[in-house]
């Protein structure tokens, strides 16, 4: 069974890098002017059950819709391939939000990951729409000094930024698919130069479901 159970994660390892390659030259850029309607997704756990929000937000009147569902992980925790854990229950949350949105926010890694193929990635690839990874921890790169914000590189190629509101604790941004490395700064500036509210409440929402 370790055999079987290791061969599968090298054949989704190998997968995360032809994908990788395959989508080097889609992250032409988005117009950040146009960005008024998100949508953010989370996840929670508790014991064997995980909670998944998602919302459909605009940036102006904040959330217009939203969908929570319970469930069992369909795949176990292994470290670099989370998409395998949340990336289904994740992706039906939001297609129930509809498609009317400019750019999807995931609560985890984009660019800013071993193989360069985070969970943002996945679902924005498999969306076709505009992503990007917030995290709360860095899982690769090294971070360059600055004021509230700074780049991340990795292998000296600028791949995310790390931000900083305040006394609060940083938080790392990498495209997801679509976005230009460089159009980040501008995307936080967009969503009000913090931590977007708009995943605060998928975060809120995740885990009040499991606490009822």
């Amino acid at each position: 069974m370790t055999e079987r159970n290791d061969s599968v994660k090298e054949f989704f390892i190998d997968l995360q890098k032809a994908l990788g390659n395959l989508l080097k030259d889609f992250y032409q850029g988005i117009d950040i002017e146009t960005i008024q309607v998100v949508a953010a997704v989370d996840a929670a756990y508790k014991n064997d059950l995980m909670s998944v929000a998602a919302v459909k937000w605009d940036l102006e009147e904040g959330p217009l819709s939203e969908m929570v569902f319970t469930c069992k992980p369909p795949y176990p925790y292994v470290p670099g391939l989370l998409f395998l854990r949340e990336g289904p229950p994740m992706l039906h949350a939001i297609k129930q939000l509809g498609n009317d949105w400019q750019l999807l926010l995931v609560d985890a890694h984009g660019l800013l990951h071993p193989r360069r193929m985070g969970l943002a990635v996945f679902l924005g690839f498999l969306l076709n729409k505009p992503a990007v990874g917030i995290a709360k921890s860095l899982l690769i790169g090294f971070e360059r000094s600055g004021g509230v914000f700074g780049e991340v590189e990795v292998d000296g190629e600028v791949l995310g930024y790390w931000f900083r509101v305040g006394r609060s604790r940083k938080f790392y941004v990498s495209p997801g698919y679509l976005v230009k490395v460089q159009q980040v700064p501008e995307i936080i500036e967009r969503l009000g130069n913090t931590y977007p509210e708009a995943l605060r409440y998928v975060d809120r929402l995740s885990k009040e479901v499991l606490r009822k």
